[in-house]
């Protein structure tokens, strides 16, 4: 960090810690601490879900398999997609737990795993 911007945050931090009085070490620390607190397991799962959710094909699977399950042939179509894309992007809202992939034979379907992801997707604003 620049001398400016160090500076600007230390004054910031200042005002901040003096509204609460505490000196801005103290509040410093009690911040790094709060991060440090945050379990990074729960950290990782929730960024992969939003992840999955930061993608319009992801989000037209997840709408289409909302309907029923589907085949990655039938996604490959429906979203004009290479067969390699959409298996990339399935992988994600799979390890996402979003999806889960039932193998039949040769062909492998993709469902929404869980009713709940239905309402994600309802919800979402537009």
């Amino acid at each position: 960090m620049s001398d400016k911007k160090t500076a600007s945050t230390l004054e910031r931090l200042n005002i901040l810690s003096s509204q609460n009085k505490c000196e801005v070490g103290n509040y410093v620390e009690d911040l790094r601490k709060m991060v440090s607190n945050i379990d990074k397991g729960e950290l990782r799962k929730s960024s992969n879900f939003f992840k999955a959710l930061g993608d319009e094909n992801r989000l037209k699977m997840l709408y289409l398999l909302e309907n029923r399950d589907m085949c990655v042939c039938e996604l490959v179509a429906a979203l004009e997609l290479s067969q390699p894309t959409t298996s990339h992007h399935l992988k994600i809202i799979e390890n996402a737990g979003l999806v889960e992939r039932k193998k039949k034979g040769k062909w492998a379907f993709y469902g929404i795993r869980k009713p709940e992801t239905s309402n994600y997707i309802k919800n979402a604003p537009l």
